[in-house]
């Protein structure tokens, strides 16, 4: 039951990643056609390739946090099984600690940027969606190392 839950979730991670990556994509191609065919420049263009690019980085490192590539060290390879154990088990840890961290304090950014009101310059978005990458993303990664915990 826990496995559908996991998948279901990474593949939300990796449709997000994925339509972030694309419309960066299509909005720089759009944006250097138009700059340089056209002479008309899209000043919204930049704001939104920001948004679509945190989006992509956040939603690609919980989802790399789910196929077990995001922390990868080749340095221990050659190590005990009990070695690898304890060093995999502090990794989640570790991780987890930091993922805290940043959930909270991702959580403060975003409460303080919608108290604020204050958006994307020419986008009518709050910045505080752009904010919300890091506390979502952050989530779904202590989910998945507490996950990989209970199956070392």
């Amino acid at each position: 039951m826990l496995k559908k839950v996991d998948y279901l979730l990474a593949k939300v991670m990796e449709v997000i990643m994925t339509v972030s990556l694309l419309m960066t994509v299509i909005i720089t191609f759009l944006q250097v056609v138009s700059r340089y065919v056209f002479q008309i420049p899209l000043p919204w263009a930049q704001e939104l390739l920001m948004v679509f690019f945190v989006y992509s980085i956040f939603a690609g490192a919980a989802f790399l946090v789910y196929r077990k590539e995001h922390l990868v060290v080749d340095l221990f390879d050659n190590m005990s099984a009990k070695k690898d154990k304890i060093l995999k088990i502090l990794e989640c840890i570790v991780a987890n600690i930091v993922l805290c961290v940043f959930i909270y304090f991702g959580m403060e950014l975003v409460n303080q940027n919608f108290a604020s009101g204050q958006t994307l310059g020419l986008i009518p978005i709050q910045r505080a969606y752009l904010y919300l990458a890091i506390p979502v993303s952050s989530a779904f990664m202590v989910y998945f190392y507490i996950r990989r915990l209970f199956n070392i």
